[in-house]
């Protein structure tokens, strides 16, 4: 907004500008996101996608919030390209399938892999557009869920058998050590052992990949980082 471009002005160079300056460097930041957001995307060579979704404030002293869906890709020449953001009321799954559906519109190709978090709607979302793709779960989601069900006196002990899963020198092996750990702590742990057991495999999808890629692969958490950072050096004006 107009607002926000003066209060940025203000913070970045220390001096205010006239409403109409304002008003005109909106009108072209405007235009050029405008662009980006409609650009031809036929000539990107894309071999993972990465999809995540976040809640941020409209504006300052509200609780109001929206959601702004997100895709990353990782390209054949190793380029992270930040491919589009849009709006998405609640992460549905219709605006996870029309936010899918005018990336491959403007020439996305179909992905080797997707990661994602466990959201139902983007996971749904993702069957529907891309019908037979592997998918990752994120592991750093996936820790938090976890752990959030055990006792904090138990998380020391189990965080570290848990990475051991996830860390897995081959899909075969973290299946393995996956299941004995479900079958171990089941009795003791049951809701984060039915949490573990319900994406178990797609946790460990990345393993079934080149291991020069596998590193890249875990987590959308780069997205978080980014909406984070994004969100630390964007002041909101009110």
């Amino acid at each position: 907004s107009t607002r926000d471009i003066e209060g940025l002005f203000a913070e970045v160079f220390g001096a205010r500008v006239s409403k109409s300056t304002a008003s005109r460097a909106t009108q072209a930041l405007q235009a050029e996101f405008d662009a980006w957001r409609t650009r031809d995307l036929s000539d990107l060579k894309v071999l993972y996608l990465f999809l995540d979704g976040q809640c941020h404030a409209l504006r300052a002293a509200s609780d109001e919030k929206e959601g702004i869906l997100a895709a990353y890709a990782l390209c054949e020449d190793g380029r992270m390209v930040l491919l589009h953001l849009g709006l998405g009321p609640r992460e549905s799954t219709d605006a996870w399938v029309a936010f899918l559906h005018d990336l491959t519109a403007r020439g996305l190709g179909t992905p080797l892999l997707v990661i994602t978090d466990g959201h139902p709607g983007l996971c749904r979302a993702v069957k529907q557009v891309f019908p037979g793709v592997r998918r990752q779960r994120c592991q750093v989601h996936k820790l938090r869920n976890i752990l959030a069900k055990l006792p904090k006196l138990a998380v020391p002990h189990l965080k570290p058998l848990l990475q051991q899963v996830f860390l897995a020198p081959d899909h075969a092996t973290g299946l393995r050590r996956g299941r004995a750990l479900i079958a171990r702590f089941r009795a003791r742990y049951t809701a984060a052992m039915e949490c573990l057991e319900k994406d178990l495999e797609e946790c460990l999808t990345y393993l079934l990949f080149p291991k020069e890629h596998q590193k890249r692969l875990r987590t959308t958490n780069l997205l978080e980082r980014t909406f984070e950072e994004s969100r630390r050096r964007t002041k909101v004006v009110p």
